[in-house]
């Protein structure tokens, strides 16, 4: 399979290949007489593996340390302590965004959703609070 027909297969941009490929995230394509690319089944899984990886939120540099446990069995601990780190991370997340969810609730309670701007609760609350508002990152 050529490089097209495989990134419309998996619905992968071909450069992200080619990024894959020279990160060392998909074994090296054969390449046929003509310089072109050649995939086989191998890289299907290879990149079906990178992507499904990628959607549980899991970094290249960490999809490239699994990858090689498939090749090189050995404790999987630091696979463990992959998964570990990013079900921090997103617990991380999820208390973000409920944190962000809970200012939200607070602002659209003090609309009255009729009126002038002058009297719009969530404008005054917005404008005072932006006075002491130190970003955190």
């Amino acid at each position: 399979m050529l490089r097209n027909e495989i990134s419309a297969l998996l619905e992968i941009d071909s450069e992200t290949m080619r990024y894959y490929e020279s990160r060392n995230l998909i074994t090296r394509p054969l390449r046929l007489s003509n310089g072109y690319r050649t995939y086989t089944d191998k890289h299907l899984e290879e990149i079906k593996f990178i992507q499904h990886c990628r959607s549980l939120g899991i970094s290249l540099e960490e999809i490239k340390m699994l990858k090689e446990l498939t090749v090189t069995p050995s404790d999987c601990s630091s696979a463990n302590a992959i998964i570990e780190k990013n079900l921090s991370l997103i617990e991380v997340k999820i208390k973000e965004l409920k944190n962000l969810q809970f200012q939200l609730k607070g602002l659209s309670k003090s609309c009255q959703a009729s009126g002038s701007s002058d009297d719009c609760g969530i404008v005054k609350s917005l404008v005072k609070n932006s006075l002491t508002y130190k970003k955190n990152k």
